[in-house]
Protein backbone atom coordinates (compact mmCIF):
# COMPACT_ATOMS: atom_id res chain seq x y z
CA UNK A 1 0.00 0.00 0.00
CA UNK A 2 1.38 3.74 -1.14
CA UNK A 3 2.27 6.28 1.49
CA UNK A 4 -0.83 8.33 0.43
CA UNK A 5 -3.34 5.38 0.80
CA UNK A 6 -2.02 4.49 3.99
CA UNK A 7 -2.46 7.96 5.28
CA UNK A 8 -5.85 8.20 3.42
CA UNK A 9 -7.34 4.55 5.18
CA UNK A 10 -5.96 5.91 8.76
CA UNK A 11 -8.04 9.43 8.22
CA UNK A 12 -10.69 7.39 7.02
CA UNK A 13 -10.82 5.63 10.26
CA UNK A 14 -11.00 8.63 12.07
CA UNK A 15 -9.22 7.49 15.33
CA UNK A 16 -6.04 8.60 14.31
CA UNK A 17 -4.01 11.54 13.38
CA UNK A 18 -1.03 11.52 11.10
CA UNK A 19 2.49 12.96 12.59
CA UNK A 20 5.16 14.14 10.87
CA UNK A 21 6.31 15.65 7.72
CA UNK A 22 8.81 17.71 9.50
CA UNK A 23 9.21 21.58 8.39
CA UNK A 24 12.01 22.76 6.06
CA UNK A 25 15.55 23.13 7.64
CA UNK A 26 15.25 26.94 7.59
CA UNK A 27 18.78 26.97 8.91
CA UNK A 28 20.57 26.53 5.50
CA UNK A 29 19.19 29.83 3.96
CA UNK A 30 18.47 31.78 7.04
CA UNK A 31 17.74 35.19 5.09
CA UNK A 32 14.82 33.13 3.47
CA UNK A 33 13.34 32.08 6.24
CA UNK A 34 10.01 33.53 5.62
CA UNK A 35 10.36 32.63 2.06
CA UNK A 36 10.90 29.18 3.12
CA UNK A 37 7.77 29.13 5.38
CA UNK A 38 5.58 30.74 3.02
CA UNK A 39 6.35 27.94 0.64
CA UNK A 40 6.37 24.89 2.72
CA UNK A 41 3.13 25.98 4.25
CA UNK A 42 1.82 26.08 0.81
CA UNK A 43 2.97 22.83 -0.09
CA UNK A 44 1.85 21.23 3.38
CA UNK A 45 -1.74 22.95 2.83
CA UNK A 46 -1.79 21.33 -0.95
CA UNK A 47 -0.44 18.25 0.58
CA UNK A 48 -3.30 18.20 2.85
CA UNK A 49 -6.06 18.81 0.03
CA UNK A 50 -4.71 15.65 -1.19
CA UNK A 51 -4.70 13.56 1.56
CA UNK A 52 -8.15 14.63 2.81
CA UNK A 53 -9.21 13.90 -1.14
CA UNK A 54 -7.49 10.30 -0.84
CA UNK A 55 -9.20 9.89 2.46
CA UNK A 56 -13.01 11.12 0.49
CA UNK A 57 -12.22 9.04 -2.51
CA UNK A 58 -11.24 5.94 -0.21
CA UNK A 59 -15.08 5.93 1.43
CA UNK A 60 -16.55 6.77 -1.81
CA UNK A 61 -14.93 4.28 -4.09
CA UNK A 62 -13.25 7.06 -6.80
CA UNK A 63 -10.82 6.13 -8.66
CA UNK A 64 -7.66 8.01 -8.77
CA UNK A 65 -8.95 9.80 -11.90
CA UNK A 66 -11.88 11.07 -9.95
CA UNK A 67 -9.91 11.92 -6.96
CA UNK A 68 -7.37 14.01 -8.95
CA UNK A 69 -10.56 15.44 -10.21
CA UNK A 70 -11.69 16.12 -7.51
CA UNK A 71 -8.54 18.08 -5.94
CA UNK A 72 -7.17 19.90 -8.82
CA UNK A 73 -10.14 22.96 -7.84
CA UNK A 74 -8.82 22.76 -4.58
CA UNK A 75 -4.90 23.04 -5.43
CA UNK A 76 -6.14 25.92 -8.19
CA UNK A 77 -7.74 27.78 -4.99
CA UNK A 78 -4.80 27.13 -2.85
CA UNK A 79 -2.63 28.57 -5.53
CA UNK A 80 -5.02 31.62 -5.93
CA UNK A 81 -4.70 32.23 -2.78
CA UNK A 82 -0.70 32.47 -2.47
CA UNK A 83 1.37 35.57 -2.56
CA UNK A 84 2.42 33.96 -5.94
CA UNK A 85 -0.46 35.55 -7.74
CA UNK A 86 -0.72 38.70 -6.21
CA UNK A 87 -0.25 41.46 -9.20
CA UNK A 88 -1.01 39.19 -11.95
CA UNK A 89 -4.04 38.52 -13.94
CA UNK A 90 -4.45 34.72 -15.22
CA UNK A 91 -4.35 35.31 -19.30
CA UNK A 92 -4.90 31.34 -20.03
CA UNK A 93 -7.32 30.25 -17.67
CA UNK A 94 -7.15 26.65 -18.97
CA UNK A 95 -3.45 26.36 -18.64
CA UNK A 96 -4.13 27.38 -15.21
CA UNK A 97 -6.19 24.64 -14.11
CA UNK A 98 -4.18 22.51 -16.28
CA UNK A 99 -1.34 23.24 -14.20
CA UNK A 100 -3.40 22.77 -10.73
CA UNK A 101 -4.21 19.52 -11.64
CA UNK A 102 -0.27 18.68 -12.40
CA UNK A 103 0.82 20.37 -9.62
CA UNK A 104 -2.10 17.71 -7.38
CA UNK A 105 -0.87 14.80 -9.43
CA UNK A 106 2.67 15.94 -8.85
CA UNK A 107 1.83 15.87 -4.69
CA UNK A 108 0.15 12.55 -5.53
CA UNK A 109 3.56 11.14 -6.62
CA UNK A 110 5.85 12.34 -4.25
CA UNK A 111 3.53 11.40 -1.59
CA UNK A 112 3.25 8.31 -3.38
CA UNK A 113 7.13 7.50 -3.14
CA UNK A 114 7.46 7.78 0.44
CA UNK A 115 8.19 4.76 2.82
CA UNK A 116 4.15 3.57 4.22
CA UNK A 117 5.61 1.60 6.89
CA UNK A 118 7.41 4.76 8.36
CA UNK A 119 4.01 6.64 9.15
CA UNK A 120 3.71 7.68 12.43
CA UNK A 121 0.44 7.98 14.21
CA UNK A 122 -1.14 8.85 17.32
CA UNK A 123 -4.79 7.47 18.61
CA UNK A 124 -7.23 10.17 19.26
CA UNK A 125 -8.91 7.75 21.54
CA UNK A 126 -6.08 6.94 23.82
CA UNK A 127 -6.36 8.67 27.34
CA UNK A 128 -10.14 9.57 26.27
Amino acid sequence: MTLLKTIGSIIAKGLQIVLGFAPIAQATFPAQAGTIQTVEDKLQQIAQIVVQTEAIGQALSLTGAQKLTAAAPLVAQEILSSSLLVGHVIANPTLFQQSASDLASAVVGILNSLKADAIQTQDKTAGA
